[in-house]
């Protein structure tokens, strides 16, 4: 089958350090791909590159065979490409229909039959936002705002879904239901590239899945043909000096509840702002460099 998005060789720099160093993947349409690794191995940044939201150094990301690199971020929107970013992403102050309306604004359908169409479409998918349709979304439950936040992108009517982290925080009953979703999405034909902490579930729904390092692809194929290996090298730390260790954990990430002062906090803070990242992304990096040093 012919690739809908394909990105070759992607580079991506944050001030002078590489932040994606080798990154090809491609994707179909019907396709899902799962895009796995440990925190701060280019997973968001890689999906940031192919909407238009971080510049790339090097590389290519083709859309049906058209070049992305250099458009802005919503001229690839309204190419078909819809991002619902980590952490949401919500509109808080405004209600949930006129979330939805922004999601239509930005494809530049507000105000068309096909948009107001789309919006219904939506609203069965998930019911919970027809009840709440004129509630503000920053009220809502954190489950019941990421299912605002995928709304939002479907209403676009997309050809490629890019999901970063969808199940993060949310309840186990959520994260099945999302799963599901995102299966029924591709068997209708649309393309999904997802960034996910919960490994398990995301390879029992993919059709690809590619193993991120340091920037770098390290394993890419259908899930049956990656090993615990393969996986469990990304996320706990294989090296050339020794094997990694088998077995990546079923949902990759466990948290652990870490406490530290404001002014800490707000340094955090300011230097995740720096480098264009979060600052759970940089805190959680810190932190695995310092386990290192240490021999733990």
């Amino acid at each position: 089958m012919t690739a809908l998005l394909e990105v070759i060789g992607l580079q991506v720099a944050y001030g002078g350090v590489l932040a994606v160093r080798d990154v090809s993947l491609a994707v179909a349409p019907g396709q899902v791909t799962a895009v796995l690794g440990a925190n701060g191995a280019g997973k968001t940044t890689t999906l940031l590159a192919v909407s238009g939201l971080v510049r790339a150094r090097a590389g290519q990301v083709l859309l049906d065979g058209q070049p992305l690199l250099g458009r802005s971020a919503e001229r690839i929107a309204r190419l078909g490409i819809a991002h619902v970013p980590a952490g949401r992403g919500v509109f808080p102050g405004l209600t949930v229909a006129d979330n939805l309306r922004m999601g239509l604004y930005g494809a530049g359908r507000d105000g068309s039959a096909d948009g107001r169409a789309a919006v219904e479409e939506v609203l069965e998918s998930f019911p919970v936002l027809r009840e709440r349709r004129d509630q503000a979304a920053g009220t809502m439950s954190g489950g019941q705002q990421q299912q605002l936040a995928i709304g939002r992108a479907l209403v676009q009517r997309p050809r490629l879904l890019l999901l970063d982290e969808m199940s993060m925080g949310l309840s186990p009953t959520v994260v099945a239901d999302l799963f599901v979703l995102v299966r029924r999405l591709a068997d209708e034909g649309m393309a999904v590239v997802m960034v996910e902490q919960f490994v398990g579930q995301a390879l029992k729904v993919a059709d690809e899945a590619v193993v991120l390092e340091q920037g770098s692809v390290v394993a890419a194929g259908p899930p049956a043909s990656l090993s615990a290996e393969d996986i469990g090298a990304a996320y706990l730390g294989g090296t050339a000096a020794g094997p990694a260790l088998p077995g990546a954990p079923r949902d990759a990430r466990q948290r652990l509840p870490v406490s530290l002062a404001g002014v800490d906090v707000r340094r955090l803070e300011r230097l995740a702002a720096r480098q264009g990242r979060s600052p759970d992304e940089l805190a959680q990096e810190l932190l695995e460099q310092a386990i290192a040093r240490s021999g733990s």
